[in-house]
């Protein structure tokens, strides 16, 4: 059974390895280095839940050293490559409150952004990992204009936009389906103002004809 992020902090510090602060590392403990390539080798394996406890042992018996910073990027990739975003997204979004200077900064906030990516839905369905898709690529992208990733960010954040007017679309069209032209012609006129440019423009002029000029 794969840990989660949350979980494995859980259980190191019901172990008392963990005890919000900094660790005294065990006597038979391997060196920061070997620790680490040891958990690189077991991500390398597939072996998600010792990779994971590895990682967090070099975070907790070693929090000064570099690698404690690198681990917990590891870790997030970890995660991110066995597609558990949530635990993922923990630790991108610790390295970031923890490191908010460090020159990785930017890549975990990227990734931040991907985590959500991953996890959206259908346009008729919930949006709020749409909604924050967009808010996590536009303060990426504003943070950190010039970075190697704006470009798949930009492509990403176009796509969450697309989806989120889809989402209008849907729900407009429901409205007027049901004869609320009101409620049609506010959705659609909302997202002519906010969405133009994604490749939906002539339906939702259409669709405003249809609902606001009645």
């Amino acid at each position: 059974m794969r840990f989660s992020y949350l979980r494995m902090l859980a259980v190191l510090m019901l172990l008392g390895t963990l005890p919000l602060g900094c660790a005294h590392k065990p006597e038979q403990e391997l060196p920061v280095g070997d620790l680490f390539r040891e958990a690189q080798t077991l991500a390398k394996a597939g072996k998600v839940d010792k990779a994971a406890e590895a990682f967090m042992k070099v975070r907790t018996y070693y929090p000064g050293d570099d690698l404690a910073k690198e681990s917990l990027l590891a870790l997030g990739d970890l995660y991110f490559t066995h597609e558990d975003y949530q635990s993922s997204l923990g630790s991108y979004q610790e390295f970031r409150l923890l490191y908010p200077t460090d020159p990785k900064a930017s890549y975990a906030l990227f990734r931040i952004a991907l985590c959500h990516s991953k996890q959206l839905l259908t346009f008729d369905r919930d949006q709020t990992e749409t909604i924050n898709t967009i808010r996590s690529f536009e303060n990426f992208l504003k943070l950190y204009p010039d970075s190697p990733y704006e470009l798949e960010a930009r492509e990403k954040l176009r796509d969450a936009r697309t989806l989120l007017a889809k989402n209008g679309l849907y729900i407009g069209k429901f409205y007027l389906k049901k004869k609320d032209r009101k409620a049609a012609c506010k959705r659609f006129e909302d997202i002519k103002a906010n969405f133009s440019g994604l490749g939906l423009d002539k339906e939702v002029d259409k669709l405003i004809t249809e609902s606001c000029d009645q």
